[in-house]
């Protein structure tokens, strides 16, 4: 099926394309006649992009032969489309005996991404009764820090539960600083977190270039922290990283999530290793895991105690 765009409307495109730059240059002065101008040539060029689509229609449904009227019939009797928006499709779940259960409603597929993304907690014990004197001790955020965690945040990155946005805490940091400070180092001082700050909205995305997507592990959810909460956090961990490359509480070998390592410097360490071996005429065997589920398995306790070992 050819496209329905048509040389008769390249030069209006062009005209809407210059008025809309226009009229965001005086966006500042709204009473300015372009931004009529602009809404009129816009509303003109919407109704010719429509009467387009059903002139092309007619035209292809009108010129129907054997082999295009079952195309047409894919279109007319396939699932209804909702701007090109991704749909998750009806996830397929394996079931403890082997069987396979169909996530029909929305409902079923909520749940089938639920139990897919967040596991079930293990219980598990810790052992150790006694642990060695801290390498370092507690210090409340600072301010400083604050406004370092701002200055880092991308202004226009999706909104988490409370709608508020990034460029709202760079704009007016100077305003809000001090008071975050304050919550921040309460939180600490009072010993309680607030159960607003452990609500986000999480967005599920298909991993790209995958085979299948009615397999729930397919997908991958993307949640939205309130931006209040992203702050917090970023200082907890700037202090964390600061100490642990002070202290060399991690091997020298550890890259992820460590600053001035990227995996750029794991790949030369790795090529440099197997090129050693060849030069003592050794042979190299390496095994790479992919580690499936292991972040969402996390036993905090365990993550806890092993930190403090």
């Amino acid at each position: 099926m050819k496209h329905w765009w048509s040389d008769e409307l390249v030069p209006r495109h062009r005209e809407v394309c210059k008025l809309a730059w226009q009229a965001y240059r005086r966006r500042a002065h709204p009473q300015d006649p372009i931004h009529q101008a602009h809404k009129a040539i816009r509303n003109m060029y919407r109704a010719m992009i429509k009467c387009a689509k059903k002139a092309h229609w007619d035209g292809f449904l009108a010129n129907l032969d054997d082999r295009t009227v079952w195309t047409t019939h894919q279109y007319m009797s396939g699932e209804p489309t909702d701007g090109g928006r991704t749909r998750v499709p009806t996830l397929k779940v394996m079931q403890t005996d082997g069987g396979v259960w169909n996530a029909e409603s929305n409902s079923d597929n909520s749940k089938a991404l639920r139990d897919t993304f967040f596991l079930r907690p293990v219980e598990d014990g810790v052992e150790a009764d006694s642990y060695p004197a801290p390498h370092f001790s507690f210090e409340p955020v600072t301010n400083l820090q604050i406004q370092r965690a701002i200055v880092k945040l991308s202004p226009h990155k999706a909104v988490g539960a409370n709608g508020i946005t990034n460029i709202m805490f760079t704009k007016c940091a100077d305003l809000i600083v001090p008071h975050l400070g304050l919550i921040y180092r309460a939180t600490f001082s009072l010993k309680m977190y607030p159960s607003q700050w452990k609500d986000s909205t999480t967005m599920v995305l298909r991993k790209p270039g995958k085979p299948n997507y009615t397999l729930p592990n397919m997908h991958q959810p993307i949640p939205l922290l309130n931006t209040m909460v992203k702050i917090l956090l970023a200082c907890i961990a700037e202090d964390l990283l600061h100490m642990t490359e002070v202290h060399g509480l991690l091997p020298d070998n550890h890259f992820g999530c460590r600053p001035g390592r990227t995996t750029t410097n794991s790949l030369h360490y790795i090529v440099k290793y197997i090129k050693d071996a060849w030069r003592k005429n050794e042979v190299v065997s390496a095994l790479f895991l992919a580690v499936k589920s292991a972040f969402p398995s996390v036993v905090p306790v365990r993550l806890i105690h092993d930190m403090r070992m």
